[in-house]
């Protein structure tokens, strides 16, 4: 901390005072910490899957095999955040009878819009307790906006194709920062005050997995290697 002298003359008495008065050098920075780790997934069980039929069937799938599926990684704060949803819709496109993405996070109050890229019939529905939403039956090029005003994990499926599925994870309002890895990838968030964090590590499929992080200034917080089980 370097010391500046300031010169206050008082005219009054003819007389000058010298004063110290302390102020923060410009290259001083404020503490901060991170959290970092990495995620893998076990080999998925995909002996049976959902989909297809209003309320799902089962369908037969190949057996247990190594995921690629993406990881979603939040990190939560202790109070609430102040935080607001994109002004556009976000898209959930079905293409290839496939969703892309098929792991979307979002804001509460966010609008989603489902459409249909391929030269085929698709009807996307999902029974969540989360969001309860049918969009019909759709041909190629239309969409339907549908509002996500409760926080939570959002099943959608094609009552059409079974193999089609995707997650909607509506974000609590202490989610303070996300980011999407793949398995065996590492994420780290920077720039944290000290503090007590909660993570929570998502995937389609995958039993989640939350963990309280203490994080202490200039200090990384080193979680270490979270495997999730299906």
């Amino acid at each position: 901390m370097k010391l500046i002298t300031v010169s206050v003359i008082f005219w009054t008495f003819f007389s000058v005072w010298g004063i110290n008065v302390e102020i923060p050098h410009p290259s001083q920075k404020k503490a901060e910490g991170s959290i970092t780790g990495t995620v893998v997934l076990s080999p998925k069980n995909a002996a049976v899957r959902f989909g297809g039929g209003l309320y799902g069937r089962p369908a037969p799938s190949s057996g247990a095999q190594t995921s690629n599926d993406s990881v979603l990684v939040v990190l939560m704060s202790s109070q609430p955040v102040s935080a607001s949803p994109q002004t556009e819709p976000i898209m959930l496109d079905q293409k290839d009878q496939r969703f892309s993405p098929n792991l979307l996070p979002i804001r509460r109050q966010q609008v989603v819009r489902f459409r249909n890229s391929d030269p085929v019939y698709h009807n996307v529905f999902s029974l969540s307790d989360t969001k309860k939403f049918d969009v019909g039956r759709r041909p190629m090029g239309e969409h339907l906006d549908v509002t996500f005003d409760k926080s939570g994990l959002v099943d959608v499926f094609c009552d059409i194709h079974s193999n089609m599925h995707a997650v909607i994870y509506v974000m609590p309002d202490r989610a303070l920062s996300w980011t999407k890895i793949q398995s065996g990838a590492s994420f780290n968030f920077e720039q944290l005050s000290p503090g007590s964090y909660e993570l929570k590590i998502h995937a389609r499929g995958y039993d989640e997995v939350s963990m309280s992080v203490e994080v202490s200034s200039d200090e990384q917080a080193n979680v270490g290697t979270i495997t999730l089980n299906s």
